[in-house]
C-alpha cells in the first residue's frame, strides 16, 4: 500500500500538499466584475484590525486569490480595489487555526456593500476540511467544564479522542484513535511539546512532575487532528494537538484569575466510602497584552501558579482515608515501625499521607509587524515543577518514608517569522530551542524493605528508598529548524518545505541503587535474615548514558483545485531518524544472542505519502464529502532506543539473590558477594538494525451536511489504521524446552549469567477502526453545542506502556511471551455517547449568565484474566504475572482448592469467558463496567470599574451530588485480575491444580474493580476572574 501511494503521488507530478498551516489559517476567494466574469489583477488587502497587521495579494486569471499564514484570530477587515471601480470593503471576519475564511466579492461600478458576499462557511462544512480532526476555539476554551485546566478536558470533546486517568486522581492520558498515547504529537506554535524521551503518562513535558506544558490562559486556539492531509504536521502514527498561543493588540488586554476546591467541595460518597483526608488545590495568575508601538510591536505574557495538596486515600487505622486490610494489621505495623527504628529508619508514621503538586509557569511572547511583507514573533515558555507522589495499595502498604520526588525545569523559546514576497510566494521560518531537566528522588536514604505474607491474604509493608527513584535524572536539548516555503502555479498551491530535529539526551537510571531486600515475615525482618535481595551498581565511574539524536524531515506538495467545488491534496514526506553515537560492544552477548550491543538503527527511512480530497456536492457549502488515505510516521519514545546504550552488561552490575541474605541498613555499603545465594547478572538490551519508527496506514472517509433546522450540522466519519509498522519485544535469552498442561510453550534460559536479553523490533501486526456520527450546532443566538456516539475497535501485538525494554515484554499478558499475537489493546473504547450544551443568558447584556454542561459516557476498558504461579513462572519465563488463564471446560479437567468450582464456573460466566471454554483465554478479552459523567460551568458577568468580573461555579460529576451512587468510576488495577494460582500437577492424575485467588472465592470481599476514590465522587471548584 505504501509503494503504491508513492506511485500515485509521482505520477500526479505533486511533492506534497497541504490545505492550512499548524499555526495560521487563510483568507481566500473570488471577485467577479458587475456581469459576473473573473476579475484578473484585483489588489486585495486583509488588515488584522487588533495589530494593524496587513497582508497583499491580487487575484488570478480566474478571479481567485488566497492569503496564507494569516493570523489566527480577528476581526479582519479585507479591502478589494479595481481601477474603474467601485472599492469594497468587508469586516467582522475570523480566521481559524488550519482552515480557510471564504470571501466572495462581486464588484461594481457604484457603492453597494451588500453585493459582497462573505461566505462565511463554518469549519465544519470548508473546501479546506479534508481529514479528520476537530478545532476548539475560544467560546469552547472560555465555558468549557475543566478542573484540570489542561489539554486533556477540551481534547475529549472529539469523539475519537479518549481521555482516561492514569491512575486514581493522577494525570489523564490522551489515546487518539485507539493509539498509545506516546505516539501522540504534541506542538505549541508549531514547536515540539512531546515528552520526547516517553517517560510521563501525559506524553508532555513535565508530565512526571503533574505539571501542563503551558497554562491554557496562553492558549488561543487548539487543533485535534487524527488524519491530517497536510504534510507538514507529522511525528506521529497517533494523533496531534496543535495549539497556538495569545499576542498581544493595539488595545492594552489582560486579567487576574484564581480557581481554588478543597476536600469541602467534594462528595461525601456512599456509606462504604472512606472520609476524605485534607485536600486542597489552588490556582492563580495573570496575563496581559497590549502595544510597545501602536502597528508595529506588541507584548504578551502570562504568570500561572498551581498549588495542590491530594490525600492518599489510604491509612493503617483507617482514621482518614481506607484502612489498610481493614484495619487488621495495626499491631503488626506498630512492630515494623519499631524494628525499622532499631535500624535506625523512620517509616513516617500511619497516618494518611498528602501528596504535594507545585507548579510555576511563566510565558512571553512579543510580535513584530515588519511592513507589509514580515512578521516576526519571539515568545519564551518556562516551566517550574514540583510532585511528591505515594501511592499506599490495596494489596501493600507504602509508608510515607517510601515516597519519592518529582521535579521539573522546561525552557521553551521560539523564533518565527513569516514573509510574503510578491503576490503568490510566502514563507514560513521557524527556530525551537528548548531544554528540559527532569529529576527523581527517593524520600528516605535506606534501601527498600518489603515484608509479604503478614496474614493469610498476603498484605505487605514497604518502606525505604523507592526502587526506581535512587539514581534517576534526565536532561534533554532539543533543536529545531523548520522552513515551508508555499507559492501559487495556476490552479495549483505548491509547498516546499523542511522540518529539523536535533536531540541531546543524558539519562541516568540504576534501580534499587541502595539495596532491595524482601521479607517474608516480620520475624525475618527483627533477625536481620532477608529471603530476596537486589542491588544495582555502576560498572565505572561515570553512570550517566549519552547520546545524540537527529529527526530530518523534507516534504513538497500541491493542493490543486479541480473545480469550484471538489479540491484534492498530493503528498509525500520523508522522516530520517538518525543515531550517530554507538552503544558500547560486549563480545559475549553477541555471541551468545547473535546480535552486536554496538548497532543501533540509523538512516531507516520513513516514506510518508499521503492524498486527500473534498468535494461539496451542490456547490453550496451544504453536502460535502471528504477523506483521503496516507501514511503517519511516528516517534517511539527515546528511551527506548537510551535502554540499548544503558544495557550492553557493561554498564552496570545487577545482583537478585535468594535464599537467606544478611541485612545491611547502610544505603552506601551493599553487599555485592553473596556467598551460597543464587545470582545473576543484569539484562541486557538489544536492537533491530532495521527498527523503523512505528508508522500506519490510515484510510479517512466522511460526509457533513447542513441540516434545515437549528444551525445544526450533522457528520459521520470513518477512520480505519492499519499498521505498517510496530514495535515488537523478544528475550533472547529464553529457549522452547516443552509444553505444560494447556498446551503453551515452556521455556529455559540460555545463559544464567543474564536476567534477559531483550530484543526490539518490528512487527507489521495492528489495526484501528473508528467511526463516529456527530451532531453540532454552530455558535449563533447564545447556544452552540453538540451530541456524539463514537464507535472503536483497537487490535495491537505489543502495547509499548513502559519505558523498559523488559516491562514492555514482560507486562504483556500472553501465552506465549516470544511470540505474541493480535489482542485487543488497552486504548480500545468500544462505545462512547458524548455531548455538550452552552447558552448565554442575556447575551446582550454586561450581566450576562453562560451555563455549559458536558456528558461522557462510554463502555469500560478491557482487562485480561491471569493464572497467578506461586514461586515460580508457569511457563518458565521468569515472570509470574503475565500468564493468560486456561479456561477448564468442565470440573474434570482440574483440582480445585481454596474453593469450589461452582465458585470458579460462576467467576468463568461473570467475566464473559464462557466462550473460551477449553482455550486459554485472549488478552483483554473481558470489560470493565461503563462510565458516565456529567460536568456543569456556571459563569456570571458582573461589570467593575473599567472591566468586568466574572464567577464561575463548575462541578464534575453532578449527578453524584444527587445519587451518591451515581457517578462511579470502577476499574480493574494494572488491567489485569488473578482468577487461580496455578500449583503445579497433582502426582496421582496428572490434572493441573487451581488454588482459587480471593476474587474468585470471595468476590464480596475482593471484588475485581477497584473505585476511584476521588473521581467517583462530585468535586466543585469556584473561581474568579477579573478582565480589562
Amino acid at each position: 500500500m505504501k509503494k503504491l501511494l508513492v506511485l500515485i503521488c509521482v505520477l500526479a507530478s505533486a511533492t506534497v500538499g497541504f490545505a492550512q498551516g499548524v499555526t495560521s489559517g487563510s483568507l481566500a476567494g473570488v471577485v467577479t466584475d458587475p456581469t459576473g466574469a473573473p476579475l484578473r489583477g484585483a489588489t486585495i488587502e486583509a488588515e488584522l484590525l487588533t495589530t494593524g497587521a496587513l497582508y497583499k495579494t491580487t487575484t488570478d486569471q480566474s478571479g481567485r486569490f488566497k492569503l496564507v499564514h494569516t493570523r489566527v484570530g480577528g476581526p479582519y477587515q479585507v479591502t478589494v480595489s479595481v481601477e474603474g471601480l467601485q472599492t469594497h470593503e468587508v469586516g467582522n471576519l475570523f480566521v481559524t487555526l488550519g482552515e480557510v475564511t471564504d470571501i466572495n466579492v462581486t464588484m461594481s461600478l457604484e457603492v453597494a456593500h451588500g453585493e459582497v458576499e462573505v461566505v462565511g462557511r463554518s469549519v465544519l462544512i470548508s473546501p479546506s476540511k479534508l481529514g479528520a480532526g476537530s478545532n476548539v476555539g475560544q467560546e469552547v476554551l472560555e465555558t468549557m467544564p475543566t478542573m484540570s485546566r489542561g489539554f486533556e478536558d477540551f481534547a475529549r470533546t472529539n469523539p475519537m479522542i479518549m481521555v482516561q486517568p492514569d491512575r486514581e486522581d493522577g494525570p489523564s492520558v490522551i489515546s487518539v484513535a485507539g493509539r498509545n498515547n506516546r505516539y501522540n504529537n504534541i506542538q505549541i506554535d508549531g514547536a515540539v511539546n512531546n515528552d520526547l524521551f516517553g517517560l510521563a503518562a501525559s506524553g508532555s513535558p513535565g508530565g512526571q512532575s503533574e505539571t501542563t506544558p503551558i497554562s491554557m490562559d496562553s492558549i488561543q486556539e487548539l487543533q485535534l487532528v487524527i488524519a491530517p492531509f497536510d504534510v507538514r504536521q507529522g511525528g506521529f502514527s497517533g494523533g496531534g494537538i496543535n495549539a497556538i498561543t495569545r499576542s498581544g493588540t493595539n488595545e492594552l488586554h489582560g486579567s487576574v484569575y484564581t480557581f481554588f476546591r478543597d476536600d469541602s467541595m467534594i462528595g461525601d460518597g456512599p456509606e462504604d466510602f472512606p472520609t476524605l483526608g485534607e485536600y486542597q488545590d489552588l490556582n492563580y495568575g495573570f496575563r496581559l497584552g497590549g502595544p510597545i508601538a501602536k502597528d508595529k510591536v506588541f507584548y504578551f505574557v502570562n504568570a500561572d501558579f498551581s498549588r495542590r495538596d491530594t490525600p492518599t486515600g489510604w491509612s493503617i487505622d483507617g482514621s482518614t482515608g481506607e484502612a489498610f486490610a481493614n484495619g487488621t494489621l495495626t499491631e503488626e505495623a506498630e512492630r515494623f515501625e519499631s524494628i525499622m527504628a532499631g535500624y535506625g529508619h523512620d517509616i513516617g508514621g500511619f497516618e494518611e499521607f498528602t501528596r504535594n503538586t507545585d507548579s510555576d509557569k511563566f510565558f512571553a511572547r512579543v510580535d513584530f509587524n515588519l511592513g507589509t511583507s514580515h512578521n516576526l514573533t519571539v515568545r519564551h515558555n518556562w516551566v517550574d515543577a514540583d510532585n511528591v507522589r505515594l501511592y499506599p495499595g490495596e494489596q501493600t502498604y507504602n509508608f510515607p518514608a517510601y515516597a519519592y520526588n518529582f521535579t521539573n525545569t522546561t525552557n521553551s523559546t521560539v523564533f518565527a517569522l513569516d514573509s510574503i514576497f510578491g503576490d503568490d510566494k510566502f514563507n514560513q521560518f521557524r527556530v525551537t530551542y528548548q531544554t528540559i531537566e527532569d529529576r527523581r528522588a527517593p524520600g528516605s536514604i535506606f534501601p527498600r524493605v518489603s515484608v509479604t505474607d503478614l496474614d493469610e491474604n498476603s498484605h505487605g509493608f514497604v518502606t525505604g528508598a523507592e526502587r526506581y527513584s535512587t539514581h534517576n535524572s534526565l536532561d534533554q536539548t532539543i533543536i529545531e529548524f523548520t522552513d515551508d516555503f508555499t507559492f501559487f502555479v495556476g490552479d495549483h498551491e505548491l509547498v516546499l518545505g523542511t522540518h529539523n530535529e536535533i536531540f541531546k539526551f543524558k539519562n541516568l537510571f540504576i534501580e534499587n541503587g541502595f539495596g532491595s531486600y524482601e521479607f517474608f515475615s516480620l520475624d525475618d525482618l527483627e533477625a536481620g535474615v532477608a529471603n530476596r535481595y537486589f542491588y544495582t551498581y555502576p560498572a565505572d565511574d561515570d553512570p550517566y548514558d549519552k547520546f545524540n539524536a537527529y529527526q530530518l524531515g523534507f516534504y513538497a506538495g500541491d493542493t490543486w483545485r479541480l473545480a469550484d467545488n471538489f479540491n484534492i491534496i498530493l503528498g509525500l514526506r520523508l522522516d530520517i531518524p538518525k543515531f550517530p553515537d554507538k552503544p558500547n560492544y560486549n563480545p559475549e552477548v553477541e555471541e551468545l544472542f547473535g546480535y552486536r550491543t554496538d548497532v543501533v538503527p540509523d538512516g531507516n527511512e520513513l516514506w510518508s505519502p499521503r492524498f486527500g480530497f473534498n468535494w461539496d456536492i451542490t456547490g453550496e457549502g451544504k453536502k460535502q464529502l471528504r477523506g483521503g488515505v496516507g501514511v503517519f510516521s511516528g516517534r517511539s519514545p527515546y528511551v527506548w532506543i537510551s535502554n540499548n546504550y544503558a544495557r550492553t552488561g557493561l554498564e552496570q552490575v545487577s545482583i537478585s539473590a535468594y535464599g537467606e541474605i544478611p541485612f545491611e541498613p547502610d544505603p552506601f555499603n551493599q553487599p555485592t558477594e553473596i556467598p551460597g545465594a543464587q545470582t545473576s547478572t543484569t539484562e541486557v538490551n538489544l536492537i533491530d538494525p532495521d527498527f523503523e519508527f512505528p508508522q500506519v496506514t490510515r484510510f479517512n472517509l466522511a460526509y457533513d451536511q447542513e441540516l434545515p433546522w437549528w444551525n445544526l450540522v450533522a457528520s459521520i466519519e470513518a477512520v480505519f489504521s492499519d499498521s505498517q509498522s510496530e514495535i515488537l519485544y523478544e528475550n533472547l535469552n529464553l529457549v522452547e524446552t516443552g509444553t505444560v498442561f494447556d498446551g503453551r510453550p515452556f521455556y529455559e534460559r540460555v545463559s544464567d549469567d543474564y536476567s534477559g536479553a531483550y530484543f526490539l523490533t518490528n512487527t507489521a501486526g495492528g489495526e484501528q477502526k473508528n467511526v463516529s456520527i456527530k451532531i453540532e450546532r454552530r455558535f449563533s443566538g447564545g447556544l452552540w453545542g453538540y451530541v456524539s456516539y463514537a464507535w472503536g475497535d483497537s487490535q495491537v501485538v505489543n502495547e509499548g506502556n513502559s519505558s523498559r525494554a523488559s516491562s514492555n515484554w514482560r507486562y504483556m499478558e500472553t501465552a506465549d511471551p516470544n511470540n505474541m499475537v493480535l489482542s485487543r489493546s488497552d486504548y480500545e473504547v468500544r462505545e462512547r455517547f458524548n455531548a455538550l450544551l452552552s447558552y448565554r443568558f442575556n447575551s446582550s447584556s454586561q450581566w450576562a449568565t453562560t451555563v455549559t454542561a458536558f456528558y461522557n459516557h462510554q463502555s469500560g476498558r478491557p482487562y485480561s484474566v491471569l493464572s497467578y504461579s506461586s514461586g515460580y513462572s508457569l511457563n518458565g519465563d521468569d515472570y509470574r504475572y503475565n500468564d493468560l488463564f486456561y479456561v477448564p471446560a468442565s470440573e474434570d479437567e482440574v483440582i480445585i482448592q481454596g474453593g469450589t468450582w461452582e465458585q470458579l464456573d460462576a467467576f468463568i460466566t461473570s467475566t464473559g469467558l464462557d466462550k473460551y471454554r477449553g482455550q486459554i483465554v485472549p488478552r483483554n478479552a473481558s470489560r470493565g463496567p461503563w462510565r458516565h459523567e456529567l460536568d456543569l460551568k456556571v459563569a456570571q458577568n458582573i461589570p467593575i470599574g473599567y472591566g468586568n468580573l466574572e464567577a464561575t461555579f463548575e462541578i464534575a460529576n453532578l449527578t453524584n451530588l444527587f445519587d451518591s451512587d451515581a457517578g462511579h468510576i470502577r476499574y480493574v488495577p494494572f488491567g489485569n485480575v488473578q482468577a487461580v494460582r496455578y500449583a503445579g500437577d497433582q502426582p496421582d492424575t496428572g490434572l493441573p491444580i487451581y488454588q482459587l485467588r480471593y476474587a474468585v472465592s470471595n468476590p464480596e470481599e475482593y471484588p475485581i474493580f477497584e473505585t476511584d476514590q476521588i473521581r467517583s465522587r462530585w468535586r466543585a471548584k469556584i473561581g474568579l476572574r477579573w478582565s480589562f
